[in-house]
Order: structure tokens, then sequence, then C-alpha cells
């Protein structure tokens, strides 16, 4: 947990929009659903995937955000506002949240939560 927390977090985010797409209202999974499941699967592999830098241990957390905010946006732009939707974009800010706090080392040994490189 303390070398992938943050991945874990964002993997966690994806499965459980996975599932309301496919278990919530009508129990089938249409474009727009396609589309949050597809921005949750970026979102955990882009987290995996980003190193972090002495200078930069916020990365995985700032790709998190990002992706949560298209997330937002694809919501809200491709199938308006409704309450099912509402469930989509809290999973989103929570996986976001979740990643920000959540522990992690990369191969690098640079962890989230060490202090930072002084400058030479």
């Amino acid at each position: 947990m303390e070398k992938y927390g943050k991945a874990l977090a964002a993997i966690a985010g994806a499965v459980l929009v996975a599932l309301y797409a496919a278990l919530g209202g009508d129990n089938r999974v249409d474009a727009e659903e396609t589309v949050q499941v597809a921005i949750a699967a970026a979102t955990a592999i882009g987290v995996y995937l980003v190193p972090l830098a002495p200078q930069y241990r916020w990365g995985k957390t700032a790709v998190a955000v990002v992706l949560a905010v298209l997330q937002a946006l694809a919501t809200t732009v491709l199938g308006g506002l409704d309450a099912g939707e509402w469930i989509v974009l809290v999973l989103a800010g929570l996986t976001a949240a979740g990643v920000a706090v959540a522990p992690a080392v990369s191969g690098n040994g640079v962890g989230s939560r060490s202090p930072a490189v002084p400058a030479r």
C-alpha cells in the first residue's frame, strides 16, 4: 500500500465508475457511460504511469485532478446533469481526493511524502 497507494485509489475509483455505469439506472452501458468509464480508466493508468519526481511530488495528484475535471465536463456536456450523474461526479472527486492523500513511492525511490531534495 505504501508504494502503490495512489494507483490503488485511482483503480478503486475506476472500478466504482464502471460498476455504476453497468449496474446503475437502466443496467446497460450507453455512449456517455462508456466515455465515463474510459476517463476513469485513463485516470487509473495515468496515475500509475506518472513517476514522482523530487520537484513534482504532486504529479500523480495533478493527473487525477485534471481527469476528474474532464470527467465532470464530459458528464455534463454529453448527457446533461441529472440525479444519476451526480454520483459519477462524486466518484470522480473522491478518486482525485483519494489519490491526493494516498501514499506512493516511484521506482526512483521518490515518495509522495518525502521531503523535497534541497537545491544545489
